[in-house]
């Protein structure tokens, strides 16, 4: 490899924002409620899950003792021989089959890369400044400023504490190499040495500032994984380059480090309550690297063992219908972006998957093809930190086009032709097959009922209108971490316009309280009953109690659909209140009728989030006027409501719930318009609520 660059100086980037300081009860802080926090977190593990903690920590005391271990011997001469999914192609053969649209937004992320500049997350919109080097320094939160401690022993890392580490999702992004992957696409579209060159030193300064177990980037397995991901597709791509077998000799860095990778994985895998996207993501990277690299004696046994558990995650992990379990859809696309990069691999290398695994994956894509609204608009519910398998486009290329299109050619799911994810799909298929003649077919209701998810639609075109209901689970495992308190609740999207909408994600281990908020069921459209959260929140990714929803009626009509679903989240309370809720969207109306049952006295809270792009106006008390560039709605409360608008409004030292933010992607947050209609009454209480799209 070329050696990497050192002595560098980063630039300080954007004024950064501050890292929180630690809340009550989050699992960085001292005391009794640090405490209490960890009672609650041992408390959703199983019997078995603790004895295999206590081994995961013997095994951390070995590590620290001794250190990762070297591969014996590296057998040079198993080096694979089969393609990598879809190469080789040519730099000619590969923009053509890309299109220059793709090529042109892959190549000017690649400069931004060369330069040092991030895109991702709060940055998207407003990369980083360049760094005098082009390089980066691995362990620093450009959000907040904070840098982790590069010496510390990675696997005990408190990376949960903002105080110590700023934002872990920053710095964790940059190692899974995600732009490295990019640079070595660049490299394969242009056959420019420039963008082989940055990708090569940027594995091997990685390599040489992340010492094994040292620092933050060793600190979880899911990151580890994605990172050999990554550096298997940067290997690939790099394959024709004349320096290519001095890059990765004998003598590169690169052997030993990821064997150590592998062997991490192997004695880290998660388990238990935490056997979620984070298990898909390790065994990823185990398989990948496995097939990839089969040149230690324990590749073939990592290879088995990866395509076993990936087996029978693909059953675990998602519903009979297709929705993965987790209840958020970033994390749908992510596991699924998973656990095809595995299948489509072992077809290619003779090591072909269950088709009961194809089924499950084609059925995964299928629900992406029928979630995704006019305009490439993607659902929103649950957690989303834009988790990537893999980089093989732009960031701003469409997010899901690439899986979609790989799913119709490969697999045969019946999506309609999508717009863009030529440059993906032809990186992993190769030359294009085919295409089955899928149609757009006519606008209908559908339903997921294992996973209590429900699209009503009515319209057509500019004028449809799409309304996402949640009647389902709260999320996966004991844990449920990725799910958020938003039972009942629904979004609604006029033709490409969201409007009525989830306020989305914002932070995780960062910001504490806003983290709180953002999951919360204020921050959802549904009723929320003496301010109180349907599901009670424990932590960043725990709950102590966890409300159970069900539906009770669903009828899909031919313009429009009908839900009633119930939850029990309230049965806790004095009286046990029981929330019932209807949605009935007929044509252009959508009536929104909910039931409070049970005894005393309550004090009622409906929250309609609206999309920053959206303007209010009242016409009453009881009516207002919502409008955006192409369009309108009336929305009608009850009369017994009083009904305000807010936006972007926190006051921390009164204690009242911020109201009107919206966060468009992990790390923002903007103000965007809020009703809030609250109601204090005597138990039983039906609400009715209307929504008039003109």
């Amino acid at each position: 490899m070329e050696p990497p660059v050192s002595g560098r100086a980063v630039s300080a980037g954007p004024p950064p924002r501050q890292a929180a300081g630690r809340a009550p009860g989050y699992p960085g802080s001292g005391g009794l409620q640090g405490w209490r926090w960890k009672f609650r977190r041992l408390g959703a593990m199983s019997v078995g899950e603790v004895l295999w903690r206590v081994q995961v920590e013997r095994t951390k005391l070995q590590w620290r003792a001794r250190g990762l271990p070297e591969p014996v011997r590296t057998l040079f001469e198993r080096q694979r021989h089969e393609p990598f999914y879809g190469l080789p192609l040519s730099p000619a053969r590969l923009q053509e089959l890309a299109g220059p649209d793709a090529v042109g937004a892959a190549l000017r992320e690649a400069e931004l890369i060369l330069q040092g500049r991030w895109s991702f997350f709060a940055f998207a919109q407003d990369p980083t400044p360049a760094t005098p080097d082009g390089m980066t320094d691995w362990h620093r939160c450009e959000a907040t400023g904070r840098r982790a401690d590069p010496d510390a022993f990675g696997p005990t890392l408190n990376y949960r504490d903002p105080t110590e580490v700023g934002d872990v999702k920053t710095i964790w992004e940059k190692s899974r190499h995600h732009h490295t992957t990019l640079l070595a696409v660049a490299y394969a579209l242009t056959g420019e040495h420039r963008y082989a060159a940055g990708a090569v030193a940027r594995v091997a300064d990685w390599i040489l500032e992340n010492p094994p177990l040292r620092g933050i980037n060793w600190a979880s397995g899911l990151e580890v994984g994605l990172r050999l991901v990554s550096w298997a597709w940067v290997y690939e791509l790099l394959r024709p380059h004349p320096d290519w077998s001095g890059w990765f000799g004998p003598d590169s860095p690169l052997w030993p480090s990821v064997y150590q990778h592998q062997t991490f994985l192997e004695g880290f895998e998660s388990r238990g309550s935490s056997a979620n996207n984070h298990l898909l993501g390790e065994l990823t990277g185990l398989y990948v690297a496995s097939v990839t690299w089969p040149v230690f004696e324990e590749s073939a046994r990592w290879q088995r063992a990866a395509r076993e558990a990936l087996t029978r995650e693909a059953t675990l992990q998602f519903f009979e219908s297709g929705v993965n379990r987790e209840m958020g859809f970033g994390y749908h696309v992510f596991a699924t972006e998973l656990l095809l990069h595995c299948a489509l691999l072992g077809e290619k290398t003779g090591d072909a998957f269950d088709p009961a695994v194809l089924s499950r994956l084609a059925r995964a894509i299928r629900v992406i093809g029928q979630l995704r609204g006019p305009g490439d608009r993607l659902p929103r519910y649950g957690d989303d930190d834009e988790g990537l398998a893999a980089q093989l486009e732009a960031r701003e290329s469409p997010r899901v086009d690439g899986l979609l299109r790989v799913g119709r050619d490969w697999l045969g799911v019946p999506v309609p032709e999508p717009g863009g994810g030529h440059l993906s799909a032809a990186l992993l298929l190769g030359e294009r097959r085919p295409a089955p003649p899928f149609g757009a077919g006519p606008a209908a209701s559908v339903a997921f009922p294992d996973a209590g998810l429900y699209l009503l639609r009515s319209g057509q075109g500019a004028r449809e209108l799409r309304v996402l209901a949640d009647a389902g689970p709260l999320g996966y495992l004991s844990l449920a971490g990725h799910g958020h308190a938003d039972a009942l609740g629904f979004t609604l999207d006029v033709g490409p316009q969201p409007v009525v909408v989830d306020p989305g994600v914002y932070a995780y281990h960062a910001d504490p309280e806003w983290r709180r908020y953002f999951r919360s069921t204020a921050a959802h459209n549904t009723l929320e009953i003496d301010l109180q959260d349907q599901s009670v929140q424990a932590g960043a990714f725990l709950w102590s109690y966890k409300a159970s929803a069900a539906a009770r009626e669903w009828r899909p009509l031919p313009d429009g659909g009908l839900l009633r679903a119930s939850h029990d989240g309230y049965t806790r309370l004095p009286g046990h209140p029981e929330h019932t809720r209807e949605l009935d969207l007929r044509g252009p109306f959508l009536t929104v009728t909910d039931q409070v049952a049970g005894l005393g006295r309550h004090h009622l809270r409906l929250h309609l989030h609206l999309h920053p792009d959206c303007e209010v106006q009242p016409e009453s008390r009881t009516a207002w006027w919502v409008t955006w560039a192409t369009g309108a709605m009336r929305v009608t409360f009850d009369p017994r409501l009083q009904v305000r608008c807010g936006q972007g409004e926190h006051d921390p030292a009164s204690g009242a719930t911020p109201l009107g933010w919206y966060s468009p992607r992990y790390g923002q947050k903007v103000p965007s318009p809020t009703f809030r209609a609250a109601l204090t009454a005597t138990l039983p209480v039906t609400l009715v609520t209307t929504l008039e799209v003109l």
